[in-house]
Formats: structure tokens, C-alpha cells, sequence
């Protein structure tokens, strides 16, 4: 008797998983009738946010090792670190997502919109510490526009900056 490769049953187990998956998914669907059911907005948000996170976090278990061994390094330290994430949904299912990316140089927090219409939504906005600004203007806050290619910037930091191509 042929041994299953690993390849063959992952598709196997995957397949039937996500096909057990859908079938709750549907099944969930079937509250949204208003003649059997009563809900609030607030309680539908909830599930879906509910539902996105677990989505999320499983996810995350096919990109991170876990069969590294223990070590101090840097590397295995970054790798095991995330990076801080705070979600808030939204009332129309969309979310805002604000993420923290430390460093030493320039440590910023970026917003983005996931609106579930693309795979990956851009960064619709960010604060950002610049140790290379003047003193009161090392925080730059900036928002993205999809019709423009530079960053529009909060008005103080610009202001700064025309002064100091004025000089």
C-alpha cells in the first residue's frame, strides 16, 4: 500500500476543511432573515470582525516557523516579534487597521482602510517620528491619495519645510 505524500493530504484535509468552512459560513447567512431572527448592526460587526480576526490569525500560521529551535539571536527574536496591531470595524464591514512599526530611526504607526474590495489595501495615512525634523516638528503626519503621487502632509510640517527651502 502506497504511504500518502504530505502534498496529497494537505489538499485532502484543506479541501474538506474549507469546504466544512463555507458550509457554517452559509449556514450563518441563513440569521440574516429578519422574519425569523432580530439583530442589531452592532451584533452582525461583531461576528464578522470576529470572524475576519480567526481568519487573520490562522493566516499567520502558514508564513511563521515553528519548528525552529529556542535561540537569543536578533533574528529568531524579530521573527517571533509582530508587529502591534489594533482593528476597528467599521459600520459599513470595512475596518480600519493601525499598525506600529518600530525602529530606531524612524518609528511610525500606519492606518489603512481594508475595505474587502482588494487583497491588500494601501496605507491611507501615517504619523511618523523624523529624529531629522527641527525640535516641535519631528512628528509628520501624513495621508496617501490615490490621484496624487506625493504625500500630502499635516500643514505645520509643511510649513516648516517651505521655510527651510526659503533659507
Amino acid at each position: 500500500m502506497k504511504k500518502e505524500s504530505k502534498a496529497s493530504r494537505f489538499r485532502r484535509v484543506a479541501q474538506a476543511r474549507v469546504n466544512k468552512i463555507i458550509k457554517m459560513v452559509r449556514l450563518l447567512g441563513n440569521c440574516s432573515n429578519p422574519a425569523a431572527y432580530a439583530f442589531t448592526g452592532e451584533q452582525v460587526q461583531q461576528i464578522f470582525a470576529t470572524l475576519r480576526d480567526e481568519l487573520d490569525k490562522a493566516q499567520k500560521r502558514y508564513t511563521q516557523s515553528y519548528k525552529e529551535r529556542f535561540s537569543l539571536s536578533e533574528k529568531q527574536s524579530a521573527a517571533l516579534t509582530e508587529l502591534p496591531t489594533i482593528v476597528l470595524p467599521l459600520p459599513d464591514g470595512s475596518r480600519l487597521r493601525a499598525v506600529a512599526y518600530g525602529g530606531d530611526s524612524f518609528p511610525a504607526i500606519n492606518i489603512y482602510w481594508d475595505t474587502g474590495l482588494h487583497d491588500i489595501d494601501g496605507p491611507i495615512c501615517f504619523a511618523e517620528y523624523n529624529p531629522e525634523r527641527s525640535p516641535c516638528h519631528e512628528v509628520c503626519i501624513g495621508a496617501y491619495q490615490s490621484d496624487k503621487d506625493d504625500t500630502t502632509y499635516y500643514k505645520p510640517y509643511m510649513a516648516e519645510r517651505d521655510s527651510d527651502e526659503e533659507d
